[in-house]
């Protein structure tokens, strides 16, 4: 409410203004709001804060779009921030096709370290507005967040301050000494105890895109502009007309799409689900009725540390699960238990975990599913089974056989065994590729039926 009081009151200044001026006879002109030509300003950000749902999705090495039923709301906490700003005027250069590009080397920050956060307030559709000040009217701004990865993070000792390249903070950030330890237990995240860490970045008043031939009106409109009586709202063209002002406060409340900044997440999403296809035995146990129900699942392998920020946090203009990875932290001990997955929820009988990135290669030491599944015929009688990544345990009453390496676990480990595409579309995927655990993209193995298996 306190945004609209503000534009409103903007608006309603420039009209008696104007009207002082102008004859009677005289058309009333356009509204222009007050521009603020110095001192300090405050500005407001706005968040993009989405789960797994926003992002491409891989099964079995297949790229596909997530139904949004599988965005669960705990993805989407945010318990704390750090958001450091860099004057990004004169960062952008002449790149690929003559088109100015930004260069982190060249924005600068202008706090001494995170800035201090007047104001936040949850827009509501997984937005959030944050309000801060900068000591002048910076032409450009570029803003790096850190989220959900604790205060000691953001105010470490030795962050690169005032007057450093947005490159050397991301620099330091991606170190391998500020890695965070890694929350094993799964029923912290889908709680709510432990927020899922997450990081983002964006330019504002950007010339990005811009030709090298474009004139000096042009790149002067990309600029960003401030206003008086309100927090500026960083947008990545900047607001230039009173008609783009009034839209932005009449019509949503919030910025363009296009002028949010997105929040991605630090660890990898692993979905486990049984869904049956016709024919075969249903999910949910019932009296005369043969069933299949998950009774547990776990990851054996992975990383005990979280790096901060991605490789090519910036640079990268892909990031797949077959790009390289750069994973942080030892991997699990003979000491340490293995992950186990949880429910998302007490209607959601599916199983999932969160975990940091890892580089799959086809060693022993790769990461690899364990998974729990209890069958029951239409007699009712129960047989068990463990599947791992190079045996099927087979348990049905006091009798117990294992198989050894059986081609029916070949689902259980990180690679393709399905002819696929890259996430680009055209390029292939050569069968029995194996593929990375990636930030901020959600894996989906879907169980459809039971074939092969004696009851």
């Amino acid at each position: 409410m306190r945004k609209f009081l503000h534009i409103s009151f903007v608006v309603l200044l420039g009209l008696s203004v104007l009207a002082g001026c102008r004859r009677a006879d005289e058309p009333m002109p356009p509204v222009q709001p007050e521009q603020v030509t110095d001192g300090q300003v405050q500005v407001s950000l706005t968040l993009s804060l989405h789960g797994f749902g926003s992002e491409g999705v891989i099964t079995k090495a297949d790229y596909q779009d997530i139904d949004s039923a599988l965005e669960y709301p705990y993805e989407k906490a945010v318990k704390d921030y750090g958001i450091f700003v860099f004057d990004a005027t004169g960062a952008f250069t002449v790149g690929t096709g003559s088109l100015y590009e930004f260069n982190p080397s060249a924005a600068i920050q202008i706090f001494a370290g995170k800035a201090d956060i007047l104001h936040v307030e949850d827009l509501g559709n997984n937005l959030t507005r944050c309000e801060f000040k900068v000591d002048a009217k910076y032409k450009s701004l570029a803003v790096l967040v850190l989220a959900n990865m604790g205060d000691a993070v953001y105010s470490a000792a030795g962050i690169p301050g005032k007057g450093a390249s947005m490159q050397a903070v991301m620099d330091f950030f991606n170190d391998d000494a500020r890695g965070i330890n890694y929350n094993t237990d799964q029923s912290k995240y889908t709680g709510g105890t432990v927020a899922l860490p997450k990081h983002g970045w964006k330019v504002f008043g950007s010339w990005e895109g811009l030709s090298s031939s474009a004139s000096d009106t042009e790149k002067a409109n990309r600029e960003l502009k401030y206003y008086r009586g309100m927090s500026t709202p960083l947008t990545v063209k900047g607001f230039n007309t009173a008609t783009e002002l009034a839209n932005y406060a009449g019509t949503t409340g919030a910025v363009r799409e296009g002028d949010r900044l997105a929040l991605g997440n630090a660890l990898a999403r692993l979905h486990v689900r049984y869904e049956p296809k016709a024919g075969q035995p249903a999910a949910t146990p019932a009296p005369s009725v043969a069933s299949v129900e998950i009774t547990g699942v776990k990851l054996h392998n992975y990383k005990k540390k979280v790096r901060l920020l991605p490789s090519g946090f910036i640079s990268s203009g892909s990031y797949s699960p077959f790009d390289t990875v750069n994973p942080l932290g030892d991997l699990q001990g003979t000491s340490d238990a293995d992950i186990e997955f949880v429910h998302p929820s007490a209607m959601d009988k599916s199983w999932v975990a969160y975990v940091p990135e890892l580089k799959v290669s086809g060693a022993d030491d790769d990461p690899y599913l364990i998974v729990e599944m209890r069958m029951t015929g239409e007699d009712g009688a129960v047989t068990d089974f463990v599947f791992e990544r190079d045996k099927i345990v087979r348990t049905k009453g006091s009798d117990t056989v294992t198989y050894q390496n059986s081609p029916w676990t070949e689902w259980l480990q990180m690679k393709t065994y399905y002819s696929r595409k890259m996430p680009d579309g055209t390029t292939d995927v050569t069968i029995g590729t194996y593929f990375n655990l990636i930030r901020n993209y959600a894996y989906e193995w879907i169980a459809e039926g039971v074939e092969g298996m004696e009851l």
